[in-house]
């Protein structure tokens, strides 16, 4: 079978409307913060390079002084960023335009396994496929997390460029705040000048975790197993994406990896998992507000409200709701013991202890006819217990120790 590989540039159009916008702002800008005649040589730098005139952009280039050189490389470093951007939005389109319409694509999930599931071994295959990325320290080294924000911010913005062409957003505030961005940009040292330290490192690194992976590999994991169950395939514990990290664990050499850090890291990796957790039961509490003059609810769960400090008389008939309070404070006194070492009780011994809370919840909501209650945000909670459990994964390189 022959799939279309999706590419970033599918709607032209779209792409040059944007980078026409990108590339006249970022050129007010710079006209801004520079002397005319140091301007007016990019203007005459992009012609030479438009017209192929090597000799005359090599005479160009090098009669430039070093503060020319500096703000003359800078304009031309941001612009392909901001088209890069902008052919990341169209890529992003495409992708969700095609998964909406169920149209098949090269390395698409659903493709991939009705492939596999043709296989006489399917079961086996999914259960066991692991694809194990490992954090490095070498993109925090140089790369700021304050320039990946601002280019976060510009693609949040060119996302909502086509419901600006349609008059849905407000065309001026959307201008001036894109305007906003890339003068920052303009104005923002874009790689570290000083060797960040194993700590530094260590938490910065969790900032990946915080804004993509806590939310995704739980996500892409349940999207994994359901695709399977609708091949007829029932996997038990598939883990198709496993994290690794070698920052403030990998002992290979570096004098600055010590016990200190390794126990900086599992710290670290402890307290965004668990705040995550915390967020995620909070967010069910709010959202399960069930009355058992409505619904049942089974004798475990039940029994869970009845330990429930949330003694409040508007949460007699919410009983959901006070079984997640217990969870929750349970979760909370557990940080607590792992973190601060603060033997509080109620807690959780160990993360199947928590699971088996949260399956709790699950049975009693399947038992009364919930099974839609079930999807989004509680399903991805559970599964994020099974991937990560308390703790994010280390990735130790010491074959010599």
């Amino acid at each position: 079978m022959s799939l279309q590989k999706l590419e970033n540039y599918s709607n032209k159009a779209v792409i040059q409307e944007e980078v026409l916008i990108l590339t006249e702002l970022l050129e007010d800008i710079t006209k801004n913060m520079l002397a005319p005649e140091t301007f007016e040589k990019i203007m005459q730098l992009k012609e030479l390079s438009t017209n192929e005139n090597y000799q005359g952009l090599n005479e160009l280039v090098t009669s430039l002084s070093n503060e020319e050189m500096i703000y003359i490389s800078r304009y031309f470093s941001i612009l392909p960023l901001l088209i890069n951007i902008s052919e990341d939005v169209d890529l992003a389109y495409k992708i969700n335009h095609q998964n909406n319409v169920d149209q098949d694509y090269l390395g698409k999930l659903s493709t991939t396994i009705k492939m596999v599931a043709e296989k006489e071994n399917a079961a086996e295959i999914l259960e066991k496929l692991n694809v194990v990325p490992v954090l490095t320290a070498h993109p925090t080294q140089v790369q700021r997390k304050s320039m990946l924000d601002l280019t976060n911010h510009i693609h949040t913005l060119l996302r909502k460029y086509r419901d600006v062409k349609l008059g849905l957003i407000n065309k001026e505030k959307w201008n001036m705040d894109l305007r906003r961005y890339i003068e920052i940009i303009m104005q923002t040292d874009m790689i570290r000048e000083k060797k960040l330290k194993v700590t530094n490192e260590i938490t910065n690194v969790m900032e990946y975790y915080q804004s993509s992976f806590l939310n995704a590999v739980p996500r892409l994991t349940a999207e994994y197993k359901k695709l399977a169950k609708e091949q007829g395939i029932e996997l038990q514990h598939p883990k198709p994406i496993t994290m690794g990290m070698w920052i403030g664990g990998d002992r290979d050499g570096n004098p600055f990896v010590t016990a200190e850090t390794l126990n900086k890291s599992a710290l670290t990796q402890c307290e965004v998992i668990m705040n995550y957790y915390d967020e995620k039961i909070y967010n069910l509490y709010r959202e399960f507000s069930l009355s058992t003059s409505i619904v049942n609810v089974s004798d475990k769960v039940r029994e869970m409200a009845l330990k429930s400090q949330d003694n409040s008389i508007y949460r007699e008939k919410e009983l959901y709701r006070r079984a997640l309070f217990d969870i929750q404070a349970k979760m909370q006194a557990t940080k607590a013991y792992l973190i601060e070492d603060k033997d509080l009780q109620p807690r959780y011994a160990t993360a199947d202890e928590f699971y088996q809370d949260l399956l709790a919840i699950r049975d009693s909501l399947l038992e009364n006819k919930g099974e839609y209650l079930i999807s989004g945000e509680f399903v991805e909670l559970m599964q994020a217990v099974e991937i990560f459990g308390f703790y994010l994964v280390f990735y130790r390189h010491a074959p010599r120790l």
